[in-house]
């Protein structure tokens, strides 16, 4: 706001600047008067400007005289009157309201030459005369009213040479009903070169605003035009073309310079109908700029006025008849009717700016900069309208402004614009990166699914589950063919994946053009009996070898040839290798249906097909097809006619001396350069890594970064070596590579898994081709994930942790699950009870039976993992806690008193190891540690919809502490937290507990009655 508040005291100040500028004579009482007693005398110093002739002139008020010698002879009609100046209380009006004066100077000047004056405005008609020759006028000056003409304003110069060093100017003035008569602003005098250099200059800055304002509107009129969207633009030309005219109107004219023919009169009518056409085409900007902030109604309501005020100033006044005032009264009613008008315009359009800065919206300050310079302009355009006080210069102030303001505004919706864009544009390639990791993602999950169907459909084709019927056996083939088609859609998705994140690698090497002969064996063999297309392999056996990925390049040739066998239904397809400039050119030729010239430059465009009755596919397999010949430096094209055939014509590179070097140099490397002491180790935290790896060079690169990571290595070059050290060492990994001499990667994983499980020793394979069927086989052998070859260590660190963590946490799962066994056996609990039974096998052989019973009971459910995590009957539970509290009994004799209030017909499902533990804990923690004993009581009963189980105690109770932690679940103690835990699995059951220290402890729990699993 404070911001806005500068620019508009700016601008205020510049136009008061300005305007103060420009009139500074007029607004100044000091200046000099060089006239006295009608007469100047000019000095060459002087004549270097135009000279202001202000000071006492000679005046004859009420007359035209003619001549400079009826001026001498009628001296005693003479007054002296101070020009510039308002004539009206010296001149009286005639019958007809017509006023007349003669205005004379006698100007002396240095030197004789052609001099002149440029009369700015002498209200009305005016005649000048120099030397008693008439050099101009404006208007018809008469005392006649019928021979009276007006003028509008005008300014204009004239030019006379000298007489004697003299110039006598006479100027008649003739008046009728203006409030402001005679000479209202300053003559100046100079030479005629300089008052011709003056005259032109304010014509040139009158040209160039009224054209620049022109040339404006008429750029956004056009740029409207090109989208007919922002109504803004229109309106905004029309408003700075219609300013534009309104300033060729006023000051020099330059309007009426080009069409002189056009009457006072009708200048005056052209003058203020433009006003309104302005004040309208820039509230319709406004509106078409912020309409959140304006009302229809209202623009509509302004809309009519200003229409009207068009047609009565511009067209025809019912009112006046287009007749001129007759009374000052008139005239200046007449102006501040027009002022009334057009004002309340002016003013809601200021309203509205203001509360455009309150919303502070977009652009606000440029547009600002506009409308607070047109306020400026209209306010001192008012002045001038009514007091005529003059405003040069000030217009082309008012052009600079809108000029800057709104080339500032295009400026400022510009970089909003490219912001947005740029913000569209980072949206979208985070949606498309989305895109392309949901692709990955979708195709790696549907990996799983499709190949089970694949292996179930394949069973039953085998009859593992019984020999089909016909009908079913047709339906299986059936399924299992849609999902072979479904699984090389996902394979496809999967690698354009990949394509796109960068992932897909190759590895060039030396490979012999035999490969082409083997894939196109490979689906010949696989294609069906009856089918009516042949494919042959025309490759010459003395090509030479070419440097490119092997498997890359046959995915090249099994796209391109399956694209060949679903466009031609009957034919032949031949792949042709011949080597051309350094090349193997290898050619894809078939005699199907052909491609559409339309088509051809877009078959290469992921997802695209062509307009064909084969819509197969996802339209991937070509992109992917020429993104990986382009990966291999080669390239790919293809020419088709329709009804006859399409050729793809693909080349690679040739291997040369270079190549054969570089594998040569390899292998040696491998051999010769790095011999490793194996078993390789390096010691380090407690998390050991056995690297297996025929290649010593991989080995080192490996163990290094492992080492460099924290890890302990031990590594190793074959598989058999491997075996032996896991037999006696303890590993937490394996890294093995897939192919090795001797024991393959493979068989590797089978002996270990014979040893070891997937979470007790997990296994990542690495690899340098990786085809899907290798990465089956590798899962199925135990493997727990694969790499590929290049290695990415970040990537490899991220595998190892998370395996090493599943191992650890299974490890922590085992950990829990043998303290939870223990924790329900304690040794104390089993020697007391055993020296008890046979101490009573002495004397009483058959409570010595019962408690061998009772004790095999107990143990059979505490020691029975499985058992714990299933529901049992509340009976069967209660066969435990009876068991277990007669052991007790035999141990503590008449310390512990037993009472039972079991409803037998309950009949309710309850998790296992629930009961008996909570009246373990209350003998335990209760009964035992109090000197007397004590009693525990057992009750399960029926309560309205829920049954309820109550175990009492009267021990020593639970302090308050403890009691709150009980409650909480913050509590360490296994007999109360897992019992607690089994019961919340239950659905609406409850428990609670009570206790008071040194009085006992109760705890209830109410189960729903058929509630259970």
């Amino acid at each position: 706001m404070k911001r806005n508040i500068l620019i508009i005291l700016s601008i205020i100040m510049l136009f008061v600047s300005v305007f103060s500028l420009g009139n500074w004579h007029y607004i100044t009482s000091n200046h000099s008067k060089i006239v006295q007693d009608g007469m100047v005398k000019i000095s060459t110093e002087q004549l270097q400007r135009p000279v202001k002739l202000e000071g006492d002139w000679d005046f004859y008020p009420n007359v035209l005289i003619p001549s400079l010698e009826q001026i001498n002879n009628d001296q005693n009609k003479r007054i002296t009157l101070d020009v510039p100046f308002n004539w009206r209380e010296y001149v009286e009006p005639n019958k007809e309201g017509i006023s007349v004066g003669t205005y004379y100077v006698k100007v002396h000047v240095p030197t004789e030459g052609f001099y002149g004056l440029f009369i700015r405005t002498i209200r009305q008609a005016n005649r000048v005369f120099i030397n008693d020759v008439e050099v101009g006028a404006k208007g018809k000056t008469s005392t006649v009213l019928s021979e009276y003409g007006s003028e509008n304003d005008d300014k204009y110069t004239v030019f006379a040479r000298s007489e004697n060093k003299e110039l006598n100017i006479v100027i008649h003035v003739t008046n009728y009903n203006s409030p402001q008569a005679g000479i209202v602003y300053p003559i100046e005098f100079g030479t005629m070169e300089v008052i011709q250099h003056q005259y032109r200059w304010k014509v040139f800055l009158d040209a160039l605003v009224t054209i620049g304002h022109v040339l404006f509107g008429i750029i956004y009129i056009f740029t409207f035009l090109q989208n007919r969207k922002r109504k803004e633009e229109l309106f905004f030309g029309l408003f700075t073309i219609s300013l534009g005219l309104y300033m060729s109107f006023i000051n020099q004219k330059v309007f009426f310079l080009l069409f002189p023919d056009i009457s006072p009169f009708n200048q005056l009518r052209l003058q203020l109908s433009i006003i309104p056409i302005a004040l309208l085409t820039l509230t319709l900007f406004i509106h078409s700029m912020y309409p959140q902030v304006q009302r229809r109604k209202t623009i509509y309501m302004f809309m009519i006025l200003l229409g009207v005020v068009i047609i009565f100033y511009g067209i025809y006044n019912p009112i006046t008849q287009n007749h001129r005032a007759s009374s000052d009264l008139e005239l200046f009613l007449r102006k501040m009717a027009y002022i009334c008008v057009t004002a309340p315009v002016i003013f809601y359009n200021l309203w509205t700016l203001i509360k455009v800065m309150l919303h502070r919206l977009e652009g606000v300050r440029y547009v600002l900069i506009v409308i607070s310079a047109i306020s400026c302009y209209t306010l001192l355009l008012t002045f001038n309208f009514m007091m005529g006080v003059p405003i040069d210069y000030t217009e082309f102030a008012l052009f600079l402004l809108i000029l800057f303001g709104f080339a500032s505004l295009l400026n400022s919706r510009a970089n909003q614009t490219i912001l947005k864009i740029q913000a569209l544009s980072e949206e979208l390639l985070a949606h498309n990166q989305m895109k392309d990791i949901f692709l990955l993602k979708t195709s790696h999950e549907l990996r799983t699914p499709l190949n089970g169907i694949l292996n179930l459909s394949k069973s039953l084709m085998e009859g593992a589950q019984g020999p089909l019927k016909r009908a079913q056996q047709e339906q299986v083939i059936l399924i299992h063919s849609v999902t072979q088609r479904l699984g090389h859609l996902v394979e496809d998705l999967l690698f354009s994946s990949n394509q796109m994140t960068g992932e897909v690698r190759v590895v060039p090497s030396i490979v012999s053009p035999s490969v082409i002969t083997e894939v196109v064996l490979e689906i010949r063999s696989v294609m069906p009996m009856n089918h009516l297309v042949s494919i042959d392999a025309e490759v010459g056996s003395n090509l030479p070898n070419m440097y490119t990925d092997e498997l890359r390049f046959k995915q090249v040739l099994y796209n391109l040839l399956h694209n060949a066998i679903k466009y031609t239904e009957v034919g032949e397809i031949i792949v042709t290798a011949y080597v051309h400039q350094h090349q193997m050119v290898i050619q894809v030729r078939d005699t199907g249906c052909g491609i559409p010239a339309p088509d051809i430059d877009r078959i290469f465009d992921a997802f695209y097909q062509g307009n064909n009755h084969k819509k197969e596919g996802l339209g991937l397999g070509l992109s992917i097809t020429k993104n990986i010949v382009e990966k291999l430096t080669g390239e790919i094209y293809v020419t088709s006619t329709v009804g006859e055939g399409t050729t793809f014509t693909v080349t690679m590179p040739l291997a040369n001396g270079e190549h054969m070097s570089i594998e040569q140099s390899s292998t040696g490397h491998r051999a010769k350069e790095l011999q490793l002491q194996l078993p390789l180790m390096y010691k380090g935290n407690n998390k050991k890594i056995l690297v297996v790896d025929d290649n010593h060079v991989n080995i080192q690169v490996l163990a290094e970064a492992l080492r460099l990571k924290g890890y302990t290595v031990i590594a190793v070059d074959n598989g058999f070596d491997a075996v032996d050290y896991i037999k006696t060492n303890q590993v937490d990994c394996m890294l093995i590579d897939l192919m090795m001499n001797g024991m393959s990667g493979y068989e590797l994983c089978k002996q270990v898994r014979k040893q070891y499980d997937m979470l007790e020793l997990p296994i990542i394979i690495l690899t340098a081709i990786m085809k899907h069927s290798d990465l089956v086989l590798s899962l199925q052998v135990g493997a727990n994930d694969y790499l590929q070859k290049p290695i990415l260590m970040d990537k490899l660190f991220i595998r190892i942790e998370s395996l090493l963590a599943i191992r650890q946490s299974s490890i922590d799962a085992i950990e829990v699950e043998l303290n939870y066994l223990y924790s329900q056996v304690t040794p104390h609990f089993v020697y007391n009870t055993l020296n008890t039974i046979i101490g009573l096998s002495y004397t009483d052989m058959n409570n010595t039976r019962e408690a061998l019973y009772c004790l095999a009971t107990y143990f059979r459910a505490k020691l029975n993992v499985h058992y714990r995590n299933n529901f049992v009957s509340v009976e069967e539970e209660v066969e435990l806690v009876k068991a277990y509290l007669y052991i007790e009994k035999m141990r503590f004799g008449d310390r512990l008193n037993i009472k039972y209030d079991i409803d037998e017909s309950i009949q309710l499902m309850i998790p296992a190891l629930s009961i008996q533990p909570l009246v373990e804990n209350a003998v335990f923690h209760g009964i035992s540690k109090k000197q007397e004993g004590g009693t525990i009581e057992v009750s399960i009963q029926r309560e309205g919809q829920f049954v309820r189980i109550k175990i009492y105690d009267n021990g020593v109770g639970i302090p308050e502490e403890k009691l709150q932690k009980l409650i909480n679940e913050e509590s360490t103690r296994i007999g109360f937290m897992n019992p607690l835990k089994k019961f919340k699995l239950m659905k609406n059951a409850s428990l609670r507990l009570y206790s008071e220290e040194g009085k006992g402890t109760t705890i209830v729990v109410l189960l729903p009655e058929g509630g259970g699993a």
